[in-house]
């Protein structure tokens, strides 16, 4: 290989890397939740555009497109999809746009892998980095379990809880079995006895490290996974790792030495895991349970996209077993295959069906020992998604996933010429590049908008300046109303008078009709009885009781309404004396 393309292919190899393992290193308070919100889940969108339009350029450039044997198979799970969505109306056009820009974005991603041409180095040097992040991921929990919070760049946590910058424990619990499975596929492939032995040494200690902190993590979820697919790693490539007993003894040598420490340093957090992954599989049981009765309303092309929180908790409230469920509220049934039932019905599970018979048909044309060792790889993530909800609490291990499902499909290839013309080739050009601009641009714009909304619930006394950003973005958009309107709300009480209470009600009534949210239901409920509606404060609250038996600050504001206590007892809670620019910030993170 010349220099140039040597140039070309650490180029596209490093742009690759920093999707799924530099962009999650982005660290930024924000006031919690999933997909957007989650700071370093905008970083990685970027990259991944970045990725995408370098991928056009290299079909215009060399005027062919590279495909997967199978790519209409792959593709049938977004068509499937958007025309699902096609068939039932969105009441959540934002939501339903966000969606299908989620699946088309993985869709096009996957695509772009393949212009690059990259060789088997080039692909082994990505996941060597892959290990280098569990590294360092790795030694910021170990920090977080031990409380050295000796840098500001350490996220401090809840009870220390061992989550590193990822917000959620079996989210980076899910990046660390990954990156545990390819170090160990890194070592028995056949180019490992030709590496430096530096390369050697990073896999050591990403085997000592990853170990060290699944053990103190305690995740059932990884540990199924390590059960799964560490003895088909070995299997199937137990004549490479014969063939390298020095390297072979050394990861044995760090897997004991990682289990020591992990063994060392829980101190208990690892049960105290298991308790809490004991109660919600429990829970889990009646998730599923409703999520298939929710399923048999629509199942031929679901209740439409963006459609699963307000048809889900709907049905709570005549479930027999809801008070089980927990307090919290439900925006995913913790399955992907129940999640998409539910939105898509039939149509959409037909996509996925054909997706995942083409992969294992590309998989089993491998041979068994591929096959095992790819299934190795990608089980950890994909059986994830069978009981949580990864891919929307981290976009990282969305993009890792389709790197892995990449790599299968690499084997099998075909070319397309395209034979575009100069003026087509340029419009395809300046359009990729407007489109890209544009959505690094909004993605860019969100983070600022974050910065906005945390300042807001830390500096309440700044006033609502803060979510000036936030309340021109289009994902954040509602939650900023959400603050500024419930601070408004807030004030009247304070100073007893009604100027933005109507205004709340009229948001409220709308937005609790598509998202029940706990908190935003409680202040409909006080709004109506500072305005003198008890009966609609009384409904209002006794159907959220039904909805959620469980929690707590919903059946206390309902005692409160029956006793005639509701503004007596807010009122203790907030300042009796603000000004038209401050709120309680307590009050306001409840809001959310």
């Amino acid at each position: 290989m010349d220099k140039a393309l040597q140039r070309q292919s650490f180029l596209f190899s490093f742009l690759i890397s920093c999707v799924f393992i530099l962009a999650p290193f982005y660290s930024q308070q924000s006031p919690g939740g999933e997909g957007l919100s989650i700071p370093y889940n905008n970083w990685v969108w970027i990259f991944a555009i970045v990725v995408m339009c370098s991928a056009v350029f290299q079909i215009i450039l060399n005027q062919k497109i590279h495909l997967p044997k199978y790519w209409l198979a792959i593709a049938a799970l977004p068509i499937s999809f958007i025309l699902s969505g096609f068939f039932n109306d969105s009441e959540k056009p934002t939501q339903w746009l966000f969606t299908i820009g989620y699946i088309i974005g993985g869709f096009l991603f996957f695509i772009a892998l393949f212009q690059f041409q990259l060789k088997r180095r080039a692909l082994e040097n990505i996941l060597y980095g892959l290990c280098a992040a569990a590294i360092a991921h790795s030694l910021i929990t170990l920090c977080q379990v031990s409380g050295w919070y000796f840098t500001s760049y350490i996220p401090r946590t809840a009870n220390d809880a061992p989550i590193s910058l990822f917000q959620q424990v079996n989210v980076h619990a899910s990046f660390l079995i990954t990156a545990f499975l390819v170090a160990l596929y890194l070592a028995s492939s056949p180019s490992a006895i030709k590496r430096h032995r530096l390369y050697w040494l990073l896999l050591i200690i990403t085997i000592i490290t990853t170990t060290s902190v699944l053990i103190t993590i305690g995740s059932r979820t990884a540990l199924v996974a390590f059960i799964v697919s560490t003895p088909l790693i070995i299997i199937s490539r137990f004549k490479n790792f014969s063939q390298n007993p020095k390297l072979s003894l050394a990861l044995i040598f760090a897997l004991v030495i990682g289990l020591l420490v992990g063994s060392y340093e829980s101190k208990g957090f690892a049960k105290y895991e298991t308790k809490i992954d004991t109660q919600r599989s429990h829970a889990r049981t009646y998730i599923y349970d409703l999520s298939w009765q929710v399923f048999k309303q629509a199942p031929y092309f679901g209740h439409g996209l963006g459609s699963f929180e307000k048809v889900f908790q709907e049905a709570k409230i005549d479930y027999e077993h809801s008070n089980k469920m927990g307090g919290q509220r439900y925006s995913h049934p913790h399955n992907e295959f129940l999640y998409w039932m539910i939105e898509g019905g039939a149509s959409a599970i037909i996509g996925i069906l054909i997706s995942l018979i083409a992969t294992c048909l590309a998989l089993v044309k491998l041979g068994y020992k591929r096959c095992c060792c790819y299934f190795a790889l990608l089980f950890p993530i994909s059986f994830h998604t069978q009981v949580e909800l990864p891919f929307y609490l981290s976009s990282a291990l969305w993009f890792l996933w389709l790197t892995l499902l990449f790599m299968v499909h690499s084997h099998h290839t075909k070319v397309q010429i395209t034979k575009l013309s100069i003026a087509i080739s340029k419009l395809i050009t300046i359009s990729s590049l407007l489109i890209s601009t544009t959505l690094a641009s909004f993605f860019l714009h969100s983070t600022v908008a974050i910065q906005g909304l945390t300042n807001y619930l830390r500096m309440p006394q700044q006033g609502f300046i803060n979510l000036n950003v936030a309340n021109n973005n289009l994902y954040y958009q509602n939650l900023s109303d959400n603050f500024l309107l419930s601070t408004l709300l807030y004030k009247d009480i304070a100073l007893g008078t009604k100027k933005a209470t109507p205004a709340f009600i009229e948001w409220a009534e709308e937005h609790t009709s598509n998202h029940p949210i706990t908190s935003t239901i409680n202040n409909l409920a006080l709004a109506y009885y500072y305005l003198g509606d008890k009966d609609k404060a009384l409904h209002t609250m006794r159907r959220a009781a039904k909805m959620y038996p469980a929690t707590k600050a919903i059946t206390d504001r309902l005692i409160d309404i029956e006793e005639n206590k509701a503004i007596q007892d807010f009122t203790q809670k907030i300042q009796t004396h603000v000004d038209h620019s401050q709120a309680p910030a307590t009050a306001l993170s409840n809001g959310k």
